[in-house]
């Protein structure tokens, strides 16, 4: 198994990349996908459970469960690759991330652990702002 993450790039946060995923799945048979110039070499290790990790505004916080690597072509004709993914998106502990452009593969060891649905810190009483925050950083889920 090897995963990859990729910078979901113009996305603000995890909320902003569920209603865009939706719209990609309404057009694409209930899957949403992201588009990459290159395949990776080592797909059949990806499609072995491996996972897309997003990073969001530098943070890698969540996840989505690769489906399938599938020959495209951009809206302006240049050839690419159509990852197409599950569409639930899993929530990981937040890890920072220096910018970088395209994909890199993700060893399953380095890979962040995904958030208890029952996080504490949810259902602690913090105030509000903190509590903004930390969603938006993707360590909450409400």
């Amino acid at each position: 198994m090897l995963h990859i993450m990729k910078v979901a790039v113009g996305v603000q946060d995890i909320e902003h990349l569920l209603e865009i995923n939706r719209s990609l799945a309404k057009e694409n048979g209930g899957y949403p996908y992201t588009l990459t110039r290159f395949p990776p070499k080592q797909i059949a290790d990806i499609l072995d459970q491996g996972s897309l990790y997003r990073v969001i505004k530098g943070i890698m916080c969540c996840r989505q469960i690769i489906k399938d690597f599938i020959p495209s072509t951009r809206e302006n004709g240049s050839p690419c690759i159509k990852i197409l993914l599950e569409p639930e998106i899993i929530r990981t502990h937040s890890i920072p991330i220096k910018p970088f452009q395209g994909w890199r593969y993700l060893k399953p060891e380095t890979a962040p652990a995904d958030l208890s649905r029952n996080n504490i810190i949810s259902r602690t009483n913090l105030p509000l702002k903190m509590k903004q925050d930390l969603k938006e950083l993707g360590l909450i889920d409400y």
